[in-house]
């Protein structure tokens, strides 16, 4: 230990082992360290994620009129005739994930790489090089909600490799 850097800094080297100087107050300082930063990094855990800019809020319906909400941590789905039910692990066969971020057209059209026909159609409906989405894994399938402008979505369903698109619109 280099005695000339620890006569100048008033705090006790952190690595001196026990039964060396002042190996008590070494200690504390090491649990005082400790807390100080679980208490900064605790609550930044604990936070929920927000929705970018809001974009997603409101309620989308299908043409069908069910319809889904987003929150900031889940979906939640109103099939119309029954209560409204946000997605969560217990629904999803204990796989559930959920959250937002932002694709590329090539990305989004290669969702669904054996089915042209509907690549063809999802093609028509983006225009833009990248996209705000909101992507939900439930069970085996998942749901990739892209955000076409202030009034239209489309998602993309997908099941393996089976996928099929809907369009909705908020309310």
């Amino acid at each position: 230990m280099n005695l000339a850097v620890s006569r100048r800094c008033p705090l006790p080297n952190p690595l001196v082992q026990a039964g060396e100087g002042r190996a008590g107050v070494t200690r504390w300082h090491a649990i005082r360290l400790l807390l100080l930063v679980l208490a900064a990094v605790l609550p930044a855990a604990c936070i929920a994620p927000e929705m970018p800019d809001g974009e997603f809020a409101g309620t989308w319906a299908t043409a069908e009129r069910h319809q889904i909400a987003f929150r900031a941590d889940t979906v939640v789905v109103n099939p119309g005739d029954a209560a409204p039910s946000p997605m969560a692990a217990d629904s999803c066969a204990g796989t559930f994930r959920f959250g937002y971020g932002r694709k590329s057209r090539e990305a989004l059209l290669g969702l669904m790489p054996h089915q042209r026909d509907l690549q063809t159609r999802l093609a028509t409906m983006l225009a833009r090089p990248d996209y705000p989405v909101a992507e939900l894994t439930c069970g085996d399938g998942a749901s990739t909600y892209v955000l076409l402008d202030d009034r239209d979505l489309v998602v993309i369903h997908r099941d393996r490799d089976i996928a099929g698109i809907e369009r909705l619109s908020r309310l």
